[in-house]
């Protein structure tokens, strides 16, 4: 989405790969202990030079195995690889928190969420090491980029960054004419009218819960739960046992984009009261598809909700079933919310994401420039 947006808006994305698409490593598996100790070797240097190539139709840089070097590089030393690049670009947008940095050009890094810091019951992500990484990868950015003020006003307050520096973006959902066609042709993947909740099955999305509480709502309506399984799977899903009629509970663990865009289509609702997210995509897709919500009271989802979706406390399962028997029951109630839900949804349009990265992009352009010309 952000290198589709990049095109629209006249700025030509380039890529940094570590492996050539569709060409295996020359080591075989990268866990194997020729790889581990070659990238041990490589990661002692202070920086690495990548070479450019083709990434398809558009220009790229290659670094073999630079990822993984530049988290070995982090443990050794703490600090962010230097990774030198032949013509350097304009920006360089680091799409995710990694121990980069590319020097004389602006570095921007997207942070998505502090969940690991602020709820480290929710993941797997040891929080130690990733604040560190991320108070080196801010420490070297130009701006922080995140998905909602909620994680922004995280960023600011968790990890002591200027107000100024974070930059609040929001995502885009793009549901193209020929993408819904090609929806409305596939075979329907699960009863109309169902509830669909999207996302992996692990404890931070809440979907043992999402299970309980379908099974004390009354309703008679299938749950879809759209996703592959997760770290905790199979403590969720013990919620089964519970459920009164466990064979309304469909599971589709991959589908195909049209396929899910059908699914949410076709839905009654989609339930999605998660536990920790920095935006909650779903959220936004079934709005902008005019789609009821049942969301999380509080954080990033009641934000990106603002008002157009059915609210509860994600933790009381009385609650969720109480909002479940309403969206199963209110047909004014489900045609309100679909209402509020296209015109919140405007906000996340690809139209409105891509005026606010473009005029990021044009004032950290600028300002790099400004600071080139008095320094020459």
């Amino acid at each position: 989405m952000l290198a589709e947006t990049c095109r629209r808006r006249g700025w030509q994305p380039q890529w940094l790969l570590e492996a050539m698409p569709g060409v295996p490593a020359a080591d075989g598996s990268t866990h194997r202990t020729r790889a581990r100790l070659r990238r041990l070797l490589a990661a002692v240097a202070p920086g690495r030079t990548a070479r450019p190539v083709r990434q398809g139709s558009e220009p790229a840089w290659l670094s073999r195995d630079l990822f993984r070097v530049a988290q070995v590089h982090f443990d050794l030393y703490r600090r962010p690889l230097a990774l030198r690049l032949p013509d350097p670009p304009a920006i360089m947008h680091w799409t995710y928190p990694l121990p980069l940095h590319v020097p004389g050009v602006p570095n921007l890094v997207t942070v998505h969420d502090l969940i690991p810091l602020l709820q480290p019951d929710l993941t797997g992500i040891a929080p130690g090491r990733m604040e560190r990484l991320l108070r080196a990868a801010i420490a070297r950015a130009d701006a922080v980029v995140t998905v909602s003020e909620t994680v922004r006003t995280d960023i600011v307050r968790r990890l002591e960054v200027t107000p100024g520096r974070v930059v609040n973006l929001y995502q885009a959902v793009d549901l193209p004419p020929p993408l819904l066609a090609e929806a409305d042709a596939v075979e329907a993947p699960c009863p109309p009218g169902s509830f669909v909740c999207v996302g992996s099955v692990e404890r931070r999305k809440n979907v043992g819960r999402v299970i309980a509480a379908h099974g004390r709502s009354g309703s008679r309506r299938t749950l879809v739960l759209v996703g592959p399984d997760g770290e905790g799977a199979s403590a969720e899903l013990a919620a089964l046992s519970g459920h009164p009629a466990p064979e309304r509970v469909l599971r589709l663990f991959w589908t195909p984009r049209p396929v899910l865009v059908r699914a949410l289509r076709d839905a009654r609702a989609v339930l999605f009261p998660s536990l920790g997210e920095g935006f909650g995509l779903p959220i936004a897709e079934a709005m902008t598809l005019g789609v009821p919500v049942l969301t999380a009271r509080g954080g990033a989802t009641e934000e990106v909700a603002g008002g157009a979706a059915l609210l509860a406390d994600p933790r009381d399962v009385a609650a969720l079933a109480l909002a479940i028997g309403r969206l199963d029951r209110d047909q004014a109630l489900c045609d309100r919310l679909a209402n509020a839900g296209r015109e919140r949804a405007r906000l996340f349009s690809v139209e409105a994401y891509g005026a606010r990265l473009d005029g990021l992009y044009r004032r950290i352009a600028a300002a790099s420039l400004s600071d080139r010309s008095r320094i020459t």
